[in-house]
């Protein structure tokens, strides 16, 4: 047995003991038993969705989280995921920074990039511990490392703006999504611009990203590349090595693949994982919403932890505007956290498709506890655009049953301000 699967054992092992003696979910779950065992098997646990994960978050909070002096340490961190189901995961901020130690490690043995390096990012929203910030240009971290800007508005204006404040700021590295280093390149282009000269280094992750994505953003850049699947769940789940394989963090995550019930290999099926880091939520058995493969082989790199194939995920995708503009989808998923912040999250899921370049549907579920809310909801979504090309939109609020299952392609265009009662 290598050292990574050792490592994998002990730390299963650990969480799933710890999830099912600590949270009340698992107790309960687990009630048929008499008192607490030493040692749990993971296929005594039942599978997770998103929808229950968020109908009954405060259950798999382990209980002494929820008082002091633990409960400071929480951190919240949120997703929409493929399918368009809000997601709220509690951490221990300490847990959290475990969880991301291969990730550095990985960085700094690849590509030589360290927590000193400047850096600049792309994010949904902005935080300032579990409060969402109020939208702004920019902003830099208190050390001066991190520049940030929020994905509300990248209207072809305000990412030129954010193009010449990131060749004046110089990081040394990116972390984007694929469909937003496109848009980065699209816009030097046509601006003649050359990248910052300091950068060296861009992470790809977020976003499905296949060979030609990554060699174009590349060759845009003059930066070496690398791909990384995370989640907020389980933080780094896998990193590319060289060769183009996702190598799983075994510190951090164990994978399943699961196909009619059953954990397969070597075949595709639904990725489900478990976090072996975050002792404040364990969720286990989790659905990513994913799929993918794990593979049985050597890879050229050296690396013995298992890879994983994705074969489904987040795409990387555009909404196109009248003009012909590609803009990232990360803008609606960007508007949608935002406006579920505000609403007080009664989002039980929203999802986007472009019926043309001037027509976007919107198919929304607010939870039951909100009845009422779903022209509030539009008023305010409506009210967070900002780009002039998708104001000019027609948006079209269609209001479906919250409990009823969400599609999981997610495709985009245009909105107009109509109504109509969903099933």
């Amino acid at each position: 047995m290598n050292i990574e699967r050792q490592q994998e054992d002990v730390g299963i092992r650990d969480i799933l003991t710890h999830a099912a003696n600590e949270t009340e979910y698992y107790r309960k779950y687990f009630s048929a038993c008499e008192g607490q065992k030493d040692n749990y098997d993971l296929a005594e646990f039942p599978f997770l969705t998103r929808q229950t994960v968020q109908r009954e978050r405060s259950r798999f909070l382990c209980s002494r989280y929820q008082r002091h002096p633990d409960i400071e340490f929480l951190l919240m961190k949120r997703s929409f995921g493929v399918s368009g189901s809000p997601m709220e995961v509690y951490w221990d901020r300490r847990d959290d920074m475990s969880s991301q130690e291969g990730l550095w490690k990985y960085r700094k043995e690849r590509f030589h990039i360290t927590a000193d390096d400047k850096c600049c990012v792309f994010r949904t929203a902005e935080y300032a511990g579990n409060k969402i910030m109020d939208d702004m240009p920019k902003r830099l971290s208190r050390d001066g490392k991190v520049l940030s800007f929020t994905m509300r508005d990248v209207s072809a204006s305000r990412l030129q703006w954010c193009l010449d404040t990131i060749i004046e700021f110089n990081p040394v590295w990116m972390s984007l999504l694929p469909s937003v280093a496109l848009m980065m390149a699209e816009s030097m282009e046509a601006n003649k611009q050359s990248p910052p000269p300091g950068l060296c280094y861009i992470e790809l992750c977020g976003e499905m990203l296949d060979a030609q994505t990554e060699k174009m953003i590349r060759e845009a850049f003059h930066v070496q590349t690398g791909n990384v699947y995370v989640t907020e769940a389980a933080g780094a789940v896998a990193a590319s090595c060289p060769h183009g394989h996702l190598h799983i963090f075994p510190e951090n995550v164990f994978v399943e693949i699961i196909q009619d019930g059953s954990s397969v290999s070597n075949e595709e099926g639904d990725i489900y994982i478990t976090s072996l880091q975050n002792t404040a939520m364990p969720l286990i058995r989790l659905d990513t919403g994913d799929r993918g493969a794990l593979l049985d082989i050597s890879c050229p790199c050296g690396q013995t932890a298992p890879v994983l194939h994705l074969n489904r995920g987040r795409k990387c995708s555009f909404i196109t505007t009248a003009s012909g503009r590609k803009v990232s989808v990360s803008v609606l998923r960007s508007l949608a956290e935002y406006t579920n912040e505000e609403v007080s999250r009664c989002l039980a899921h929203i999802q986007f498709r472009q019926v043309d370049c001037h027509h976007m549907k919107v198919v929304l579920g607010v939870k039951p506890a909100f009845s009422g809310w779903e022209k509030e909801t539009v008023r305010v979504f409506l009210e967070k655009i900002h780009d002039p090309e998708l104001k000019q939109m027609q948006w079209e609020f269609i209001f479906a049953n919250p409990r009823r299952p969400v599609e999981d392609e997610v495709d985009v265009q245009p909105f107009f301000e109509s109504w109509e009662e969903g099933e």
